[in-house]
């Protein structure tokens, strides 16, 4: 038993040796090599007595790399006539850090036709999309769908928080009437 206090609480690194397999069995966050419990991870050891197996408990934070047909939320950069530049800054309701960056191309905007990109999206929205495509870390980003869309419009003229009312979004600051292809979500989306 003075090995398991050695071993409780204990640092580890991905391939560490943390006991043999007489002691413990491998459990979460560890395999056997060898006759070898080792750790497959960062992270603190624990025990479970009623298993008798070592648990490794991950300590780096897990990453999300994109994939399509997840969820996004991302803010417009810049917007040219045919394709939108964002930043997505939360992926299937986890915020990511730093930024991934990705593009909506009018024709993923609506079903309907549009002649310009910014008659639905402008810089400094913010938008609610589908990944569908993320081949070469492209992340083509689509607002196809009454879920998808922008959730949170600014006012181009003073930069004021657009307000939906009757389906028009409408500047509370100065009056300025703008239209956005909106999610049926808009104004309710959580960020933090």
């Amino acid at each position: 038993m003075p090995k398991a206090k050695k071993t409780e609480n204990q640092g580890t690194f991905p391939g560490e040796k943390l006991a043999v397999i007489e002691e413990y069995s491998d459990g979460p966050g560890t395999y056997q090599e060898d006759g070898d419990v080792r750790s497959n991870t960062i992270g603190t050891t624990t025990i479970d007595k009623a298993r008798r197996e070592l648990v490794v408990k991950k300590t780096t934070p897990m990453i999300i790399v994109p994939h399509e047909g997840m969820d996004v939320i991302a803010s417009i950069g810049s917007v040219a006539r045919r394709d939108a530049r964002i930043d997505i800054f939360v992926i299937d309701g986890t915020h990511i850090h730093p930024t991934s960056s990705g593009v909506i191309h009018i024709s993923d905007l609506s079903r309907d036709y549009l002649k310009n990109i910014d008659m639905a999206v402008r810089s400094g929205d913010i938008i609610k999309g589908k990944l569908i495509n993320t081949k070469n870390r492209l992340n083509q980003t689509s607002l196809k769908g009454s879920e998808y869309g922008v959730i949170y419009g600014f006012c181009s003229r003073c930069g004021g928080l657009l307000e939906k009312k009757e389906g028009k979004l409408i500047c509370p600051s100065c009056g300025r009437m703008e239209r956005r292809k909106t999610a049926n979500t808009y104004g309710k989306e959580k960020l933090v």
